[in-house]
């Protein structure tokens, strides 16, 4: 059916199949004279390309305008989308920033703090223990740091502290594993120093102030603001040429002094393992140790446990004897005189 229903139609058209076959035949001469034009002018083509490229690219071009335009378009709509999303992406990685870059300033700023005192510690060539400040308890009336080392690491009472700037202060209690320290601010702290130009030695007087004062100067010192002040060593608990600070004022006898050290700003310190020169009065005399038996045998030495060895007693020294002298006469008896007394003569005449 459906055969003879085409052949039906065909038969009651026979112009448009004509066209249809013309057409047809057009297309295939057409074909056939380019392959015939290709084969006899190779360059034919390629002349015939460009002149092509060359009118279809402005038309190309103009027609492009609104497809890059509408893409543009698309973009930034897809980018308002998810702006909210990447908004809190990029503050989230901001913030991570931030805290990367407050912990390297603070590795930085330790690790600068760590090296100072270590140099500080080879200048001095004392040992010294390096501790954290983990609290700061002063308060109007009482300037003190706690440290986070104590006994357990060799920190002992009366040990000086110190940061890479100078004196901070001494251990004052001493427990396992912390230390109290009291600062050279405090108003019981009092410190023998002696100022570098003028060798005038003070002391060193806390009173709750940042800027301690000096005590007990010389009347005739010529001291002026900029001397430099540093540890005296008397008294045994300091060691002798430490910075303290420098004059920051004069008025008649008030002196005082700005520290080197910034007290409100501790982070690690050095505690100073000191050991002062003993003195001699507190040594043990010789009279106080027993001096070993001179006929004692080695198993009296050995019941009796060691002893400390003391000086023989010296021998006072031998002085010449003085040459003898001539033996004296004794003197002679005196004789009772015979001859009667005058009165006892008298006194028998008459009786005869």
């Amino acid at each position: 059916m459906r055969r003879s229903n085409g052949r039906a139609a065909r038969n009651s058209n026979p112009e448009r199949n004509m066209a249809q076959r013309a057409s047809f035949a057009v297309f295939v001469a057409v074909s056939l004279g380019l392959l015939l034009v290709t084969k006899l002018y190779p360059t034919l083509t390629e002349q015939v390309q460009g002149v092509l490229i060359d009118v279809a690219a402005p038309v190309v071009d103009v027609l492009g305008e609104p497809v890059l335009a509408f893409r543009s378009f698309g973009g930034r709509v897809a980018d308002t989308l998810d702006g909210a999303d990447r908004v809190e992406a990029l503050r989230a990685q901001n913030e991570r920033l931030k805290r990367w870059r407050d912990v390297a300033l603070r590795l930085d700023s330790e690790n600068a703090q760590l090296r100072s005192l270590m140099r500080l510690s080879d200048e001095t060539k004392i040992p010294a223990v390096t501790t954290r400040v983990i609290s700061d308890p002063g308060g109007p009336f009482v300037r003190a740091i706690i440290l986070d080392s104590g006994g357990a690491k060799g920190i002992s009472k009366f040990q000086p502290v110190m940061d890479p700037a100078g004196v901070v202060g001494r251990i004052v209690t001493v427990g396992r594993h912390s230390a109290r320290a009291l600062l050279l601010t405090d108003l019981n702290s009092r410190v023998p120093v002696f100022i570098r130009r003028t060798g005038d030695r003070a002391i060193l007087v806390g009173d709750n102030s940042d800027r301690p004062r000096l005590a007990y100067l010389p009347m005739e010192s010529s001291v002026k603001v900029g001397d430099e002040v540093l540890t005296s060593g008397d008294g045994g608990v300091f060691p002798a040429k430490l910075p303290v600070g420098v004059v920051d004022y004069v008025r008649g006898s008030t002196v005082r002094v700005r520290l080197a050290a910034d007290l409100a700003r501790l982070d690690f310190v050095n505690v100073l393992a000191y050991e002062p020169v003993e003195r001699p009065e507190a040594a043990p005399g010789i009279a106080d140790i027993p001096a070993p038996p001179a006929d004692g045998t080695a198993a009296q030495v050995a019941e009796r446990g060691p002893q400390v060895r003391v000086a023989p007693p010296v021998a006072p020294p031998v002085l010449p004897s003085p040459s003898p002298l001539p033996p004296q006469r004794a003197a002679p008896t005196p004789v009772p005189d015979a001859t009667p007394a005058p009165e006892a003569a008298g006194a028998g005449e008459g009786g005869t």
